[in-house]
């Protein structure tokens, strides 16, 4: 066999196998409280002793989020099938700073499409606190969540400053099946 045409079967045999390997994309859902069902809020209570509050969220691929906090925190868990994760230790430890919460109303999901539907591997959301100095600087944290069932945990962490594609890069690395 002639050169050229090892080397054309060796690139043809390289590209089916990229075509092969999902790639990966992005879903998001919400935790807009006019939009998700509220378990329990302060805000509906007459004198509550502290803020907190339990949102259950949608989600994707058979996860449930719920967006839950007190004391100027919040965090995400997850339910899958009836179990709960326990994911606040190591979020607000993810976070530098103090008053750790969610920065913002939206959870990213990683993941790749399989026969028409999307299958996660990874949670992306933003997390903000505030920095122990005279100005309170704001700090904001990009959480990286793997997800394996009831067994999901952070498994990393991005200074938001840093962008998304790298907190997508290593979600992508660490959590892609």
């Amino acid at each position: 066999m002639n050169p050229l045409t090892v080397l054309t079967l060796l690139a043809l045999a390289t590209s089916v196998v990229s075509a092969a390997d999902p790639k990966p994309e992005s879903e998001f859902t919400t935790t807009d409280p006019k939009k998700v069902k509220i378990l329990e809020d302060s805000s509906r209570e007459k004198d509550p002793e502290i803020d907190h509050f339990r949102h259950l969220c949608p989600g994707l691929g058979g996860y449930q989020v719920i967006h839950e906090g007190g004391d100027l925190r919040s965090w995400i868990n997850l339910i899958y099938d009836g179990s709960k994760t326990d994911l606040m230790n190591d979020t607000l430890t993810a976070c530098p700073g103090q008053f750790p919460a969610k920065a913002n109303n939206v959870v990213q999901w990683r993941g790749f499409r399989k026969g028409g539907s999307f299958v996660p591997y990874a949670i992306i959301y933003r997390m903000m606190s505030s920095a122990d100095d005279e100005k309170q600087t704001r700090l904001e944290t990009l959480v990286i969540i793997k997800l394996d069932k009831d067994k999901s945990t952070v498994v990393g962490h991005v200074p938001a400053k840093e962008g998304n594609e790298k907190a997508e890069l290593l979600a992508d690395k660490l959590c892609k099946p």
